[in-house]
């Protein structure tokens, strides 16, 4: 199966007022995602998620995913490929 081109890819843009902390290993690395959590905002019981924004290169790649707090206005990326 050949590779098929993200069309979102590259479109990311960073939205006014947020902070980029680039590139995490895992939701642990940074104490703002630390703190994020702790308030709360990524709990699948309160059914409060984070949002996502794909910016791979590829469909179905995951190399750049774009995790998005609304509530404390953060954005980090993660590469979940393989």
């Amino acid at each position: 199966m050949a590779l098929q081109r993200n069309p979102k890819s590259g479109t990311w843009k960073l939205p006014e007022g947020y902070k980029d902390l680039g590139w995490q290993l895992h939701k642990g690395n940074s104490k703002e995602i630390a703190n994020c959590i702790e308030l709360g905002h990524h709990d699948h019981r309160n059914e409060k998620h984070w949002r996502e924004f794909d910016n791979s290169l590829y469909l179905c790649r995951c190399t750049d995913v774009v995790k998005i707090c609304d509530e404390c206005k953060i954005v980090w990326h993660i590469d979940m490929s393989d």
